[in-house]
């Protein structure tokens, strides 16, 4: 036997070891039962804030309402503390404030600003067509072969013709109208343009044999472009057009969007031209985006509360739980109309429910006339 062992064995060391051993488990003992010793409140997770006092006041009422001045219908700060209020518990109007913090609202100036941008979208896309390039060059009147501007200038005088989306049956597109004129004045120049750059259906450029059928770019504009359904609706009117004048069916067809579901995609219209694209000025915000949910975590919202309030507050609306058109769920509003496919507690009154947005889902386009 070692001598540590023969000390720690000796009647001298054996109980100074007891007590030590003796303090240790007093000391465990002390730890497992110190949180039960505190009120219960202290071990409890700590209340959320979103469920026991608002996320806004009155400045922030005062803020929505100032995005949203130029909203051509009836709308006051009133009005905005009106909506928020019918939402029955402090949860949901936080959520509601939320939803309306990052609505997308496009007032008369971004739109002017979008079209700008869809012009200059529209010219560098038409910059990469090497077909358009050598056109250009063959063009006996061209000075500059390689010069971008005056490529540009060539694009917008002899190539790009705007053109009136068709109107399929029982579907209304007046709203294409009203964004012409926006269009007219602030992308192409400050007053008008001359007759020849009118915007005009597509069947008067097919009779009239206009341009290069290769060479030519037809652009059609609209607000919104969300599932698609719209689009393929005109789309089968451009293909019966083309039945008629084949020979346009290798001319470039541009649809151009102020807002876009991030989701569409042209190749899935299966009989879409074969020479078309898209070009949009901003993708469209969702209720389901990244931007949203991340919103949502800081605050401590769970996915499936989120989920609630939506399919609780669409059915109070809409009477349908889906979240609006093709249950799209957008958070976008344009300064004359709001979309469809926007959240309907959004634009969609009932008997149960007043709307923010009022006058909404047909728009009261006012028709762009002929100069």
């Amino acid at each position: 036997m070692s001598a540590e062992n023969l000390d720690r064995n000796s009647p001298s060391i054996k109980p100074k070891i007891i007590a030590e051993e003796i303090k240790q488990l007093q000391r465990k003992l002390s730890e497992i039962v110190e949180p039960y010793q505190k009120p219960i409140s202290s071990i409890l997770p700590e209340e959320r804030r979103v469920e026991t006092s608002l996320l806004f006041d009155d400045i922030e009422i005062e803020a929505c309402y100032d995005r949203f001045s130029s909203w051509e219908g009836s709308l006051s700060k009133k009005t905005v503390r009106n909506w928020i209020n019918q939402f029955e518990t402090i949860l949901e109007q936080n959520i509601a404030y939320l939803l309306l913090s990052k609505l997308h609202f496009f007032s008369k100036t971004n739109i002017e600003s979008a079209t700008r941008s869809l012009q200059e979208q529209l010219l560098n896309s038409l910059l990469t067509k090497d077909s358009l390039w050598v056109a250009f060059r063959k063009d006996p009147k061209v000075v500059l072969k390689d010069n971008e501007a005056e490529f540009k200038k060539w694009l917008r005088n002899k190539i790009i013709r705007y053109a009136e989306l068709p109107l399929p049956p029982r579907t209304s597109v007046e709203s294409q109208y009203r964004l012409w004129g926006i269009y007219e004045r602030s992308a192409l120049t400050a007053t008008s343009v001359s007759d020849d750059k009118k915007i005009r259906p597509l069947s008067y450029y097919f009779q009239a044999g206009t341009g290069d059928h290769e060479t030519s770019v037809f652009v059609f504009m609209d607000y919104t472009n969300g599932s698609g359904t719209q689009l393929t609706k005109c789309i089968r009117e451009i293909n019966k057009l083309l039945v008629q004048y084949p020979l346009y069916k290798h001319s470039l067809f541009i649809f151009m969007y102020v807002v876009q579901a991030a989701s569409f995609n042209l190749a899935s219209i299966e009989f879409a031209p074969g020479n078309s694209e898209t070009i949009c000025y901003e993708p469209m915000l969702g209720y389901k985006s990244k931007e949203i949910m991340d919103i949502l975590t800081i605050h401590q919202i769970s996915e499936s509360e989120y989920d609630d309030f939506i399919e609780k507050y669409c059915l109070r609306a809409s009477g349908k739980s889906d979240a609006g058109y093709r249950d799209s769920g957008a958070l976008t509003c344009h300064h004359y109309s709001c979309p469809n496919n926007t959240l309907p507690f959004f634009h969609k009154p009932s008997k149960n429910w007043e709307p923010l947005f009022r006058n909404s889902q047909t728009p009261s386009a006012t028709s762009y006339k002929q100069k």
